[in-house]
């Protein structure tokens, strides 16, 4: 009986968390005011704006999206609820996207027995992925020939790599672009860790 409880305490969270939380363009409209009041100059100002964009969209719904991984897996980002899911946008031209992989591929066997999944998400084809991956493994369910997911489901800016952590819920808990810096794993556990 007190499983049962519980079970309906947790449906009806999850129930009101999904209504109470605004979809994603909502928040990225009113989110965006500030940056479209600095017009087109990229300046170091507008950066300030869109590290409080990415802040100001916490909470809200991730937008859904499908894609298929270079290894055939068919992905929806509705159907993962219940794991946090993270989410790396990048390029293989990409430096900081680089020296972050091998701190990714840990995080990845650090969770391996946990409700945590890890998607990239990469501009380049299925043969330019491969042929990199023999000289830096990734160790995320890779997506090829994402730029549709960046660019028209998340509408982020041009910058990589790009990192999205969303919780159990579907929620928006951590989005920020860059590496973070040397400790990189650290970084991401503490995001991930309390999500969990």
């Amino acid at each position: 009986m007190q499983k049962k409880a519980l079970y309906l305490l947790a449906l009806a969270t999850i129930f009101s968390i999904s209504i109470n939380a605004q979809s994603y363009e909502e928040q990225f409209a009113k989110c965006s005011e500030p940056l479209k009041a600095l017009g087109t100059n990229v300046d170091s100002l507008y950066f300030v704006r869109l590290h409080e964009r990415d802040s100001c969209l916490s909470g809200s719904i991730a937008p859904d999206f499908e894609a298929t991984s270079i290894d055939g897996q068919k992905i929806q980002l509705s159907k993962l609820k219940g794991q946090v899911v993270v989410l790396n946008f990048w390029f293989t031209r990409c430096q900081p996207c680089i020296q972050e992989m091998p701190a990714l591929n840990k995080l990845v066997e650090h969770y391996s027995d946990r409700q945590v999944r890890f998607i990239s998400f990469a501009l380049e084809d299925t043969a330019t992925l491969l042929k990199f991956f023999q000289q830096h493994p990734f160790k995320f369910t890779a997506i090829a020939n994402s730029e549709n997911i960046r660019q028209d489901k998340f509408r982020l800016f041009s910058a990589w790599p790009y990192t999205i952590i969303i919780d159990r819920f579907g929620r928006i808990s951590k989005m920020w672009f860059g590496n973070p810096g040397k400790k990189v794993f650290d970084y991401y556990q503490e995001a991930i860790d309390k999500l969990l």
